[in-house]
């Protein structure tokens, strides 16, 4: 075997020292790359493959290249009509000034490939790295019609000496008119490859790059809902159509040469064309993963966003059902639903990609009597509902800028009103019932209120079964999309307008603390669909239901610290604050606050948890007969130990911001399982909010709680008493 290996580099050599030696006339010379190229942005990673925003022409520029003698050699093993291995050897590389080197064009799969080079790396790469691109072409040379294809490609530059020691990158893309090169600005370090000693260089300093090319051949066929069915047979479509007018329709993908690709898929994917739905463009990706140790086929439909000017919120809800076709008649296709909201990119926190790698067992796919692989080909599809939506946000508007007081200032963005309509609703339940699908939400848009990210969530048949109402809920996310626990106040008004007469829409509001645990609240009865779709409700208007979200979110900051206090008792036997005499202060400021007042008079506000000797513990604030009133109550939630009794003496205030001394304070304890809390009326709300007085400040309000002891708690009831603990004498 090494005997022939060295027997293919002599013959290699042979020949470039031929095409060196012949007259200049004659001379094979790679094409140079124009000097004003433009590149796009790439990686500096090994691994991420990259492609320029603009190829280089097509055409050869004999005036850029340089006076070193560079020759070419490219042969080319075809392994099948789809499948083929380039050899591109270039002499006096270590030589080389050209910026670029293109090699010879060459077929695979009915269209024209080559290989691109930079020496000294493109304008994208690392200093001292080699650039290596593949790029293909559609061999009728008309750069202005739409065309595409799919190929799984490896690039390598060989070491003669030593294969194993040769550099390789892996990939895959779809190259269109658009996008036609791929490959890896950061190849590998040029130091890697042009010294001597590594044996990469072999005669006339001369080094070998290979492209190992598959190409897909595929066809497709995609239909609109109600529209004549549109086909192609070739292999290289492109489906297109104008973006945000396809809400429904059909896309099949036909894959010919699918044992070709068998092994690239269990690392890598084949994706199909992109087709439009709604505002978004969508495809299917197909590769193999291995769950609970058995092989599945996986399938997903993925977003893939082909404008260069991105629409930051451009997005489409999609309900969806992907399937692999039996091509055997009488025997059953496989079919599997899901839905979900599709956006370009994830940075919002909707969808890219929604699937399942476990679509289908492999065994199950590729059976000789399955039906599934028949004569090499495969048939995937998808059939595809997009809601019609249009959605309106505005903040401080709406009844929630009715609770600002005359004296306050704006609430910096922590209010606002969304308004969202679904159109061709009843559509949309018909699909549910025919296909008794049950538990689907619609998620909405993205409307950022006070630097979280919400949005209304809607069950079109409910929760419940059998369906009897449509759920709503809102949904409120830390816009960083952090992994560290994070919460915020909310009050919000939901509801389900009447279209004919507003004043008889549903409504109903709340407050609650949203966090990472809790990010959704809402009523999952919140109006009967027998009334949403009467005719004559008002609901549903020319088959629309319109939804609107008041939010107003609580401006806030706290701060919990450990006071150490001289000259103090030590603390009680059998407390759980520090013998030192340590007390644990946990401060509030409400930055906003006369946007609560009218809630606070009915409901209340309330802080996030904090711990204090082994408790969780918040402050409570609300208004009773012109009062300001607060409480410190225990967490009685499920996560809790409800069988620990602490008993709680602490002290709250609300901060005088103007003179601290004028500050007052209340003392209290509670049993955080007996009585939970217990209500401190402080100070008339009038007297609160004088300009003068100190505790409004600039629409900001301090609550303070120091915790000064706290101790297990037991009742009478709660202790055994042996029978032989007394003894009478």
């Amino acid at each position: 075997m090494k005997n022939s290996r060295n027997h293919h580099y002599q013959n290699l050599s042979s020949a470039i020292e031929t095409a060196v030696s012949s007259s200049s006339a004659e001379q094979s010379q790679p094409a140079v790359a124009p000097p004003a190229m433009t590149l796009s942005p790439a990686t500096s990673s090994l691994e991420k493959p990259t492609a320029p925003v603009e190829d280089v022409a097509a055409s050869r520029d004999p005036t850029s290249v340089t006076a070193a003698a560079v020759a070419e050699f490219v042969t080319v093993e075809r392994r099948s009509a789809y499948g083929a291995v380039c050899k591109w050897a270039i002499a006096n590389f270590t030589r080389v000034k050209a910026r670029a080197l293109w090699s010879k064009y060459f077929e695979v799969g009915g269209f024209d490939c080559r290989l691109l080079v930079y020496p000294k790396g493109d304008s994208q790469a690392l200093p001292g790295y080699i650039s290596v691109y593949l790029q293909i072409m559609d061999p009728r040379n008309t750069t202005s019609s739409k065309w595409d294809c799919f190929a799984s490609y490896r690039l390598a530059i060989e070491n003669p000496s030593d294969s194993s020691k040769s550099i390789h990158r892996d990939s895959w893309h779809r190259f269109s008119s658009k996008k036609k090169s791929h490959g890896w600005c950061d190849f590998t370090p040029s130091n890697s490859i042009l010294d001597p000693k590594l044996g990469f260089l072999f005669n006339n300093d001369c080094i070998l790059i290979t492209a190992d090319i598959l190409i897909l051949n595929e066809s497709v066929s995609f239909s609109r809902d109600n529209n004549e069915l549109q086909s192609n047979s070739v292999s290289n479509v492109v489906v297109t159509g104008s973006t945000g007018d396809v809400l429904s329709g059909k896309f099949t993908w036909k894959v010919h040469n699918f044992s070709l690709f068998k092994e690239m898929i269990k690392t890598q994917k084949i994706m199909s064309p992109v087709f439009p739905a709604g505002e978004c463009n969508l495809r299917i990706s197909v590769y193999q993963s291995t769950v609970n140790g058995v092989e599945y086929l996986s399938m997903c439909l993925e977003s893939k966003d082909t404008e260069k000017t991105l629409i930051s919120d451009r997005s489409c809800w999609c309900l969806f059902r992907m399937s692999v076709l039996n091509q055997k008649p009488g025997l059953n296709h496989m079919h599997r639903d899901s839905y979900g909201r599709f956006a370009a990119d994830n940075k919002s926190g909707d969808n890219t990609s929604l699937g399942w790698n476990d679509y289908m067992k492999m065994v199950d796919f590729t059976g000789s009597d399955s039906g599934f692989l028949v004569d090499d080909t495969a048939v995937f599809s998808t059939s595809f509902h997009v809601i019609k939506e249009l959605s309106s946000f505005s903040k401080n508007g709406g009844f929630l800028g009715l609770r600002i007081g005359g004296g306050s200032r704006k609430s910096d963005g922590h209010m606002g009103k969304f308004t969202w309509r679904i159109e061709n609703f009843t559509r949309l339940k018909d699909i549910l019932k025919k296909r008794k699908i049950t538990g689907l939400c619609i998620k909405s848009r993205r409307f950022q209120i006070g630097n979280r990210d919400c949005r209304l969530i809607v069950y079109p048949r409910g929760q419940s079964q059998p369906p009897c109402h449509l759920s709503v809920f809102l949904e409120v996310t830390d816009s960083r999309n952090s992994s560290s626990d994070w919460s915020c106040f909310v009050s919000h008004r939901l509801s389900v307008v009447n279209q004919k007469m507003e004043e008889k829409s549903v409504t109903k509001e709340s407050q609650n603390r949203y966090s990472k645990a809790a990010k959704d609240w809402g009523w999952r009865e919140f109006v009967t669909l027998t009334s949403l779709f009467d005719q004559d409700s008002g609901f549903l208007l020319q088959d629309t239901v319109v939804f609107s979200a008041e939010v107003l979110i609580l401006k806030e900051s706290s701060i919990i610290q450990e006071l150490i206090v001289e000259d103090v008792e030590p603390a009680n036997a059998g407390s759980q604050l520090d013998e030192a005499g340590k007390k644990s202060s946990f401060t509030w400021k409400v930055e906003n606050f006369l946007s609560f007042k009218e809630i606070m008079e009915t409901r209340k506000i309330f802080s996030k948890y904090f711990q204090a000797g082994g408790c969780e513990l918040r402050i409570g604030v609300y208004e009773s007969f012109d009062t300001i009133c607060i409480y410190l109550e225990s967490d009685q939630s499920t996560g809790s130990d409800p069988e620990k009794n602490f008993w709680v003496k602490y002290r709250m205030a609300i901060l005088n911001q103007k003179n601290h001394s004028k500050t007052v304070w209340k003392e209290s304890s509670i049993c955080t399982k007996t009585w939970n809390n217990s209500v401190l009326q402080f100070m008339k709300v009038s007297d609160m909010l004088e300009s003068d007085a100190g505790f409004l400040l600039r629409d900001t309000v301090v609550f303070v709680c120091e915790i000064l002891d706290c101790c297990p708690w037991f009742d009478f009831a709660d202790l055994e008493v042996s029978d032989h603990s007394f003894f009478l004498t």
